[in-house]
C-alpha cells in the first residue's frame, strides 16, 4: 500500500526495485518477520538479500548486526504492509526493551503510527483497523508514562509537512502527555483518550478529496462540508461499537471553543470536557507548526505567540499554559 510507512525514506538505486532503510531496534530475537531483509554492501550500490522473509531472527543474526556497526537494514517497499504488522505486533516488547535507546524506541513507534493512521484513513470502517489502532495507543501511552525522555525524542521526530495521517499522530503524541503532565494519570483515562485523539481526523476520510487537498482558501459551501468531518468521524466511530464516551467526545468535539462559537455543536466552557480542551490545544498548535502548499511551517515560539495573543480566548488558559511549559521543557 502506497500510503503504508511513508516517514521512512524511500530509496532506489538505478532501475532496482524501491526500499527503505528500517532500524534494527524494530527487529525482535526469536521472531520471524515475514518480510525479506537486505543490507547495502556497498556505497551507492542497491542492498542485497540478506535473510529472506520467513527466517528466524535469532540472537545470533542480532549479535552479527550490532557487531558489523549496523543501525539499520533494509526493506523493499513493496513489504511495507507485512513489516508494519509485525512492528505493531511487537510494538510493546520494543517499547519496553530498556537494552534501546529511547531514541531508537521512540523511531519505531513513531513510524508504526504513521504507517497504521494511513491505513485507517484509507478503509475508516475497517473493524481490524480501529482494533490495532487501540492495540498502538495502548503501548504508547505506557511507553509516555514510563520513560520521561520519550516525549523529547518523539518532538524530534514529528513531521513538520502536513499529511492528516501525520497530523493525526503529531496529535496524539502532543495530547496525551500533555494530559499526564496536568495530572490525568489514569491508565485506562488515558488509553480511552488516546484513541480518540489518534482517530481524531477520521471523518476527512468522508471529505472530498479536493477539499481536504484544497491548495487555496476554501469556498463557503466547501468550508460547510469540511465543518463536518467531526461528525462523520463521530458516526463512523459509534458504528464500530468498539469505543468509549471519551474516545467519541474527542473526535466529535475538538473543534468547539471555551466561548462558544465552535463547530459542530456549538458547546462552550463546562460542556466541553477538560480532556477535549487538551486535544482542542494540540490540534491548533500543530496545525500551526506544519507545511501546507499554500502556507509555511510556523517555528514553536511563534505559533505559541500566535496561539496565546489571537486565539487563548477560545482555549482552556490553564491546560493552554500548561502546554507552553511541556513545550519549553519536552524533557521534564
Amino acid at each position: 500500500m502506497d500510503s503504508v510507512m511513508r516517514q521512512g525514506s524511500t530509496l532506489a538505486w538505478g532501475g532496482s526495485m524501491p526500499f527503505r532503510r528500517i532500524p534494527i531496534a524494530s527487529l525482535r530475537q526469536d521472531t520471524v518477520p515475514p518480510f525479506d531483509l537486505y543490507l547495502q554492501t556497498l556505497e551507492e550500490q542497491p542492498p542485497v538479500l540478506y535473510r529472506e522473509r520467513n527466517l528466524p531472527v535469532t540472537a545470533s543474526v542480532l549479535s552479527t548486526l550490532t557487531d558489523q556497526h549496523h543501525e539499520y537494514v533494509f526493506l523493499a517497499t513493496s513489504q511495507d504492509s507485512e513489516y508494519l504488522r509485525y512492528v505493531e505486533k511487537n510494538l510493546d516488547s520494543v517499547l519496553s526493551d530498556e537494552g534501546v535507546p529511547v531514541a531508537k524506541r521512540s523511531q519505531v513507534l513513531y513510524s508504526c503510527a504513521q504507517g497504521l493512521v494511513s491505513q485507517v484513513l484509507d478503509e475508516p470502517r475497517s473493524r481490524e483497523l480501529i482494533e490495532r489502532s487501540r492495540d498502538l495507543v495502548a503501548a504508547t501511552t505506557k511507553f509516555l508514562a514510563g520513560e520521561q525522555a520519550a516525549f523529547a525524542h518523539l518532538l524530534k521526530l514529528v513531521s513538520y509537512d502536513y499529511y492528516t495521517y501525520t497530523h493525526s499522530v503529531n496529535v496524539f503524541v502532543f495530547s496525551v502527555t500533555l494530559a499526564q503532565r496536568v495530572g490525568f494519570t489514569d491508565p485506562q483515562l488515558l488509553r480511552e483518550f488516546g484513541e480518540g485523539v489518534l482517530l481524531h481526523d477520521i471523518g476527512k476520510s468522508m471529505i472530498d478529496p479536493s477539499i481536504t487537498n484544497c491548495t487555496g482558501k476554501l469556498s463557503d459551501e466547501q468550508w460547510k462540508s469540511m465543518k463536518m468531518h467531526p461528525v462523520h468521524g463521530y458516526e463512523i466511530l459509534s458504528e464500530h461499537g468498539t469505543l468509549t464516551g471519551m474516545a467519541l467526545d474527542v473526535v466529535r468535539h475538538h473543534h468547539e471553543k471555551i466561548r462558544g462559537g465552535g463547530y459542530p455543536d456549538n458547546l462552550k466552557g463546562k460542556q466541553i470536557a477538560p480532556l477535549v480542551r487538551i486535544s482542542t490545544i494540540a490540534d491548533i498548535f500543530d496545525a500551526l507548526t506544519t507545511r501546507r502548499s499554500y502556507k509555511s511551517a510556523l517555528p514553536t515560539f511563534d505559533a505559541l505567540r500566535i496561539m496565546r495573543d489571537e486565539i487563548l480566548k477560545d482555549l482552556d488558559d490553564d491546560y493552554f499554559r500548561a502546554f507552553v511549559s511541556m513545550m519549553g521543557n519536552p524533557g521534564g
